[in-house]
Formats: C-alpha cells, sequence, structure tokens
C-alpha cells in the first residue's frame, strides 16, 4: 500500500486528476436536496426533524434537546484520565483564544477632529456542530465551545449526530458543557443545522453556527448563510500537506501522512518535497507504519492511498515549486518540516493554508488537540478566501466615527460634490445645515 508518487512538471495532469474530486465539496443537485429539508422543517419544526433523523440516520430520537440531567450524567461518566486532557485542551484553547480577541472598544484621532474606532461585540446566540460519523470528535467541542465562550457568547447551543443507539456521545457532551456550552440538541445534521436557522420548539434560532462535516453539512452551512446566519464555509472532510527536505524524518512525515488519512476515505493527505530519496523513503514508511494500524482505520489508509483515494507523494523540482503546489492546493492543515533557512523561506511564500505548523516537532496531533490554535479550518482549497474558526468568528464589528464642527467642516465640499454627482441632495443638504450660524 504504497502511496502513488507524482514527479513534476512531467505528472502534473494526473496529479491533477488524482486530487480533482477534493474541489467538490459538494454540487447544485445536494443544495437543492438540502434546501427541501430547510423548507420541511421551516413547516414542520420538530417532526421534521425526528423524520430526517430516521430517514438519513437510521436512528429514532426520544428527544431532540438533551435534558440536563442526561448532560449531567454525561460529564460524570468519562473516565479521569479523559476529564484532565480536556481540562488541560481547553486551558490551551482558552489561552490562545483569549490572546486573539479583539479589544472591545478602540477609538484614535486619527485626523484633528475625526474619530475613528471600532465596536466588538459578541454573537447573541450560536450554534456549533460536532459531527461524529467517523468518530467522537471530543477536541472540535472544546475548540468550538471554548472560542464561543471566550468570545462572550451568552447562548452557546452544541449539536450533534445521535450514536446508533440514539444516545448521544457522553465524551462529545462532556467536553462540550466544561468547555461551556449552555444547551445540547441532537439529530439529522442537515436538519439540526436547519433548525439552528429556523428555531423549532425544541431547537433555539441563532445568530451564527460553526462546526465541520461532509458535503451535505457544508452544503447546510452555506444555506444558512443564505438566511442571513454568520458561519464558515468550506469545513468538510480533513485534508492535509506535509512539505518536508531531506532534514526530515521519513517515519515521521509518514507518521503526519497517515495522521491525516485514517480520518476517513474522503481524506486528503500529501507529501511534497524536493528530494526523491526522501518520498521513495516516506513511501516505505507509510506502507510499513500502516500494517500495524487497527482493521477499521486499516481500511481507511487502503482506500485513501489506493487508486480511487488522494493520498499521494509529490516530488517538485525546487522549492518554488513546491511552495506553488502547496498554494494551489491550500491545504486545511500544513507542516512545513525543513531545515530552518528553508523553513523560513517557505513561510515566505506560502500563501494559502488554514494552518501552518513549523518545525519537526509539531505534528498535525499536537495543533489538533494541544497547542491551543484552532482546527476547526477550511477544507476542499476553501483556505484561498477563508480562515479557521476562533473567538473573532463569533463577534460582530462596529465602525465607530466622530467629528467636531471643523472637521465636518472641512468634508463639505467633498460631500457637496460627490452628492451632486450621485443626484443626493439631502446627503449634501444633511452637512450643509451643520455650518456654523454666521
Amino acid at each position: 500500500m504504497k502511496p502513488p508518487l507524482f514527479t513534476l512538471p512531467n505528472d502534473a495532469e494526473p496529479l491533477a486528476t488524482r486530487l480533482a474530486r477534493r474541489r467538490a465539496l459538494f454540487d447544485r443537485s445536494l443544495l437543492a436536496n438540502v434546501a427541501r429539508i430547510f423548507y420541511d422543517v421551516a413547516e414542520r419544526g420538530d417532526q421534521a426533524i425526528h423524520d430526517a433523523t430516521k430517514r438519513f440516520d437510521k436512528v429514532s430520537l426520544d428527544a431532540i434537546r438533551l435534558a440536563p440531567g442526561t448532560v449531567a450524567a454525561c460529564a460524570a461518566s468519562i473516565a479521569p484520565d479523559l476529564r484532565e486532557a480536556i481540562d488541560v485542551a481547553i486551558g490551551n484553547i482558552d489561552e490562545v483564544n483569549r490572546a486573539l480577541m479583539p479589544e472591545p472598544v478602540w477609538r484614535t484621532e486619527i485626523r484633528p477632529g475625526t474619530m475613528v474606532g471600532e465596536k466588538h461585540t459578541p454573537l447573541d446566540a450560536v450554534g456549533l456542530w460536532v459531527p461524529a460519523r467517523k468518530g467522537p470528535l471530543v477536541s472540535t467541542a472544546i475548540m468550538l465551545a471554548v472560542a464561543a465562550r471566550v468570545a462572550g457568547v451568552e447562548r452557546i447551543v452544541m449539536a450533534m449526530p445521535p450514536c446508533a443507539d440514539g444516545k448521544p456521545d457522553a465524551g462529545t457532551v462532556a467536553a462540550a458543557s466544561l468547555s461551556g456550552a449552555h444547551e445540547f440538541v441532537m439529530g439529522n445534521g442537515v436538519a439540526v443545522l436547519a433548525a439552528l436557522t429556523l428555531g423549532t420548539e425544541s431547537v433555539p434560532e441563532v445568530d451564527g453556527m460553526f462546526g465541520p462535516g461532509p458535503a451535505a453539512i457544508a452544503a447546510a452551512m452555506a444555506t444558512a448563510f443564505a438566511y442571513g446566519k454568520r458561519t464558515t464555509v468550506g469545513l468538510g472532510p480533513t485534508d492535509g500537506l506535509v512539505l518536508a527536505d531531506d532534514s526530515a524524518d521519513p517515519a515521521w512525515v509518514a507518521s503526519d501522512l497517515l495522521c491525516e488519512a485514517e480520518h476517513g476515505p474522503d481524506s486528503v493527505t500529501v507529501l511534497v518535497t524536493t528530494s526523491p530519496d526522501l518520498a521513495a523513503r516516506v513511501a516505505t514508511e507509510v506502507e510499513h507504519q500502516a500494517a500495524d494500524v487497527e482493521e477499521g482505520r486499516h481500511t481507511f489508509l487502503e482506500q485513501v492511498f489506493g487508486p480511487d483515494g488522494m493520498g499521494c507523494i509529490v516530488v517538485a523540482p525546487d522549492l518554488d515549486a513546491a511552495c506553488e503546489v502547496v498554494n494551489d492546493f491550500a491545504p486545511e492543515h500544513c507542516i512545513v518540516a525543513c531545515d530552518e533557512p528553508t523553513t523560513e523561506a517557505a513561510l515566505g511564500r506560502i500563501t494559502h493554508a488554514g494552518e501552518i505548523l513549523l518545525g519537526h516537532y509539531t505534528p498535525f496531533s499536537a495543533a489538533n488537540y494541544g497547542i491551543g490554535i484552532t482546527a476547526v479550518l477550511p477544507t476542499s482549497g476553501f483556505a484561498r478566501a477563508f480562515s479557521g474558526v476562533t473567538c473573532r468568528d463569533m463577534l460582530t464589528c462596529s465602525t465607530l466615527g466622530s467629528l467636531d464642527a471643523n472637521a465636518l467642516a472641512e468634508l463639505l465640499p467633498m460631500i457637496a460634490i460627490l452628492g451632486r454627482h450621485e443626484g443626493l441632495p439631502c446627503h449634501v443638504a444633511s452637512a450643509r445645515v451643520r455650518r456654523p450660524k454666521t
């Protein structure tokens, strides 16, 4: 099970063909199907969520909203070592988000008599989606809930799919509760996101919603945006890229590729290097390490590196070409595992990546769990236009402006000319009426 190898520039076309599916996060037919679920939730409320969960998730729900006793029981049920790990993660993520928070209000006199500034205000309510189809994502629950709490959101609603037995994943509920979530709802992902957009008997309407998931979830987030909800689109199946040179340990690089691949068959994991020797050694290491992975995840690895998967190794002729591959790929997660001068040079050239992890001792898993930076990041090439979800996404920003009489008088000629050109005489009059009386 060696990853396929592509050498540039000769293999540019087959490489593009292998990775083409990654760009198609969702199509029009999926958007239409998602829209129908939104319409159904608007018409039938909770019953539409129950029906969608039974139809698509094959689970019958006892209730959509989790009772406080259920949340408390989940928190009490987790093992002490998991609780300790959650507490460490919460502390680190809290620390980073507090460092990212802008000043609540700032003002400065930009010109004599002219004050400008900004006022940041948390959203009143947010919905946070944590998927669980490929396994519980406790870390995602922590990152989203802590970001919302640090931002000052007063109503944090955690949403998730049910497990096969119709119950929530206890670890996810516990982590979210400890991180600051106030309410919990459960059901089919698209239907629940529609409910968070529109409001139902059990699900409150929120101002913004955030979270990763497969194509249908991404399409639901995009639909919610069309309803005026704050969200970040392009959070689909995971993808990661490692840029490495001969200073990298092949075993370490291979472990990073497998780290991303084990998420599922639609994962994308790529090594880009200028060293054919490193490429060959990493390919051998991937095959060797994968042999020891448990059966369920091993199947994912076979699919990712198989003929229909999107895992591969790319050999570029030089660093500039390698960085072009990175920028074209626009990875969700990017490791630069090179010597120090090359790392700094690459950092200057990489312009599109959700996160950039520098050096040989910064694996994907450390960023996913423990550094404190967000791992809820744009996938599918969306890092060309979007960033990862942090506390700053849970804020609105009002611009501030103030003039004294002299500053307004200086602007009046410009206002008069532009207002006359645009045919808006009342604009001009509203400024002229404030001229000092003589």
